[in-house]
């Protein structure tokens, strides 16, 4: 088993400031600018630090135990095969608050552009080699809402912010520290953050490896999947997941989530 898959992690939906060039691929996280690649089990990367690389990439996790656990469900087989080596990757939790506020009732081609407007007007150029981007801005610095509704926005403009106003990474450090479901709720409480948001927050940057958001594409491939999920709503799969997945409900999430996208 390959216990790590950087194609499969990136194009999961879990990360939306990179670009494929060549064998290379170029990340931007807030303030950091680099470019890595796999070549076979072998990763290489430019620009940043090997503490910095194993924590995006969640490398640290005990993948082959998750895995095992994931497989005693038959029906998870499938796609853990076909996407053997997708990680959960723990994100800089604000850049990942504004990212799935940026997802509401969009997709991922959006949430880029979204994002990468949003760095242009509010953070400070970087480059390495000859390719050329922007930091994402601090907690803080996205503080005009006629500039943020300029980066194509939308209703979602009002969101963001308005969440700039109220938290810093002292906040994302508390909530890190707290029970999932003492963090899910607080993340609850900023504007634009219901609870498939706040799960992505928790799941993606906070290392809540229970949560399970559900989107239209977790819905459909569950009931499809699931017999038992037809008639339910998106709480009572989250509780099925749950009872079916355990702590490791998070995993079975994103393998499903990247299952249903780019399944037939």
């Amino acid at each position: 088993m390959n216990t790590f898959n950087l194609k499969h992690t990136l194009e999961s939906g879990q990360f939306f400031r990179y670009d494929p060039m060549g064998e290379w691929n170029y990340l931007a996280e807030r303030d950091k600018f680099f470019k890595i690649r796999q070549i076979g089990k072998k990763i290489e990367f430019v620009g940043t630090s090997p503490e910095h690389i194993n924590r995006l990439f969640g490398l640290d996790q005990k993948y082959s135990k998750i895995i095992k656990n994931l497989a005693e469900d038959e029906t998870l087989i499938p796609a853990l095969e076909k996407y053997n080596g997708l990680r959960i990757m723990q994100r800089d939790p604000w850049e990942t608050l504004v990212s799935f506020q940026c997802s509401i009732m969009s997709n991922i081609k959006k949430i880029k552009l979204n994002l990468n407007l949003i760095a242009k007007e509010f953070g400070k150029p970087l480059a390495l080699d000859s390719v050329k981007q922007h930091s994402f801005p601090n907690p803080g610095e996205i503080n005009d809402l006629d500039r943020v509704k300029s980066c194509a926005t939308g209703f979602r403009a009002r969101y963001i912010h308005a969440a700039n106003a109220l938290v810093d990474d002292k906040y994302f450090e508390n909530l890190r520290k707290k029970k999932y479901e003492d963090a899910h709720s607080e993340l609850m409480e900023l504007p634009g953050v219901a609870a498939k948001v706040s799960d992505c927050i928790c799941l993606f940057a906070l290392d809540k490896m229970q949560a399970f958001p559900v989107d239209v594409w977790i819905e459909r491939i569950m009931k499809e999947t699931y017999p038992e999920t037809k008639n339910m709503k998106n709480d009572e799969i989250r509780q099925f997941a749950w009872d079916r997945w355990g702590k490791n409900a998070g995993y079975a999430q994103q393998f499903l989530y990247h299952w249903a996208r780019l399944k037939d």
